[in-house]
């Protein structure tokens, strides 16, 4: 992993650390949420920090880059916080159409 990619890679993960702490402190961010993105951001640190471990990973698995593994990795993590926010939304939206259902049939019969 070139320096240059190492910088980005520190700079974007504190940047973002520092971004959901501050949505923290504020209220405006979920504890679920807000530790996936930290935990994200310092598995992104500590790649940058020893990218031995990811040529490691890469040489393991049999990648010609490892900028190629960390892509991969990120682009992995993100299709499952996709996934969990998704089956989240989906959940959520069974529960307002109940209420919405329960709410109209009790304001009915109280209108009757």
């Amino acid at each position: 992993m070139t320096t240059a990619m190492r910088v980005m890679l520190i700079a974007g993960s504190v940047l973002t650390a520092l971004y959901v702490l501050v949505r923290i402190r504020r209220n405006r961010m979920q504890t679920e949420n807000s530790l996936f993105w930290i935990f994200f951001s310092l598995i992104l640190v500590i790649l940058g920090i020893f990218p031995q471990i990811a040529h490691w990973c890469a040489r393991a698995l049999g990648f010609i880059s490892t900028v190629n593994l960390v892509y991969l990795v990120i682009i992995f993590l993100l299709v499952v916080k996709v996934f969990l926010q998704d089956q989240r939304l989906a959940k959520t939206e069974a529960q307002l159409t109940k209420m919405a259902q329960t709410y109209a049939i009790d304001h009915k019969d109280k209108s009757e």
